[in-house]
């Protein structure tokens, strides 16, 4: 092993250097494979990014400590015309590394490499509502480009809130909350986050969270499917006439389906208006049921909603989760 170790290394000894900052435009052919070497420093992340001009070529990244380099882990072969980008983990000694293009078709390209001792870190790190996803672009020294996109870990409904601190408004478009359903996701877009700026996302259990998790449920019984949980409607104007139905969504976070049902029941023959408001909910989530055929399903029983409708998990969740992505 450690001679074929010191072959590699001296093989690396005889490719052109790669620095960091300083682009290398060249040119593969097609089936040719051109290679680089890079020294990445202890302590250091590194970001390799092949931008084609033209036909497509694939980026592979080997450390000396992967042998043979056919197996590394660090590969991008996107298509014809779009960027291949790997990023490398901050590397705990000083490491050789080899950098491979290969052409699928003639291209010419742009090759650069960045490296920092910083990176975007979220927290907590282990959090039991929300999970945050980091799509690393690319970065300087200071600042960090990258796609977020929020999950909800859940098998229930939270509104999501989520506030830039230290960003340029005019540069950030973010939403500043949305409701996120079971097992959902949100992409949120990119965001380019320096080292005095931060992004909180905040999970809590809301009035709205509620409507929608009663619509859900609803939904579920007497027509016989579920919202989509990355459902992105208006719901505010409906939100005063819903306010009834607060306890029922109560009654389901905590399990008691037949106090739920009852709940609900009771609700819609005693309130015209929640019934309407609940049927308005529905449509707009593309539930098409006239209201009365909706209102008489409802009188005849919410059914046995604990095979149909997994949130009683919900019931040992905490309200509220707040996580921060930072970078340090």
């Amino acid at each position: 092993m450690i001679s074929v170790l010191i072959a590699m290394l001296m093989v690396l000894g005889d490719l052109p250097v790669l620095k960091p900052d300083e682009p290398v435009v060249s040119k593969v052919s097609a089936g040719e494979t051109l290679k680089f070497r890079l020294t990445i420093p202890s302590g250091q992340r590194s970001i390799v990014t092949l931008i084609p001009l033209n036909g497509d070529a694939d980026l592979s990244v080997s450390l000396t400590s992967e042998i043979p380099a056919s197996r590394t882990p660090f590969k991008s072969v996107n298509p014809a015309l779009q960027i291949e980008r790997i990023v490398l983990p901050k590397q705990v000694n000083q490491t050789e590394a080899e950098i491979s293009v290969s052409g699928v078709t003639e291209t010419q390209f742009v090759l650069v490499v960045n490296w920092t001792d910083r990176m975007v870190v979220v927290e907590p790190a282990k959090a039991v509502l929300t999970e945050i996803q980091w799509q690393e672009v690319a970065f300087s020294k200071d600042t960090f480009l990258g796609a977020l996109t929020v999950a909800n870990k859940t098998a229930t409904w939270y509104e999501v809130a989520v506030k830039a601190v230290g960003l340029d408004a005019g540069k950030v478009s973010l939403p500043n909350s949305f409701v996120l359903g079971p097992k959902g996701k949100r992409y949120l877009g990119w965001v380019a986050l320096a080292s005095k700026s931060r992004i909180v996302v905040t999970f809590q259990r809301t009035p709205k969270a509620d409507a929608f998790l009663v619509a859900d449920c609803v939904s579920r019984v007497v027509a016989g499917v579920a919202i989509s949980p990355e459902i992105d409607i208006a719901v505010d104007d409906l939100m005063p006439n819903l306010r009834p139905l607060f306890p029922v969504g109560q009654a389901l976070r905590e399990g008691d389906w037949k106090r739920a049902g009852a709940l609900l029941v009771a609700t819609i023959s005693k309130s015209p208006q929640t019934l309407k408001a609940l049927h308005a909910f529905l449509q707009r989530t593309g539930v098409r049921l006239p209201r009365d055929v909706l209102g008489n399903r409802i009188a005849s029983g919410f059914g046995a909603i604990s095979a149909v409708v997994s949130a009683a998990s919900a019931i040992n969740l905490p309200k509220q989760e707040r996580v921060v992505l930072t970078v340090k």
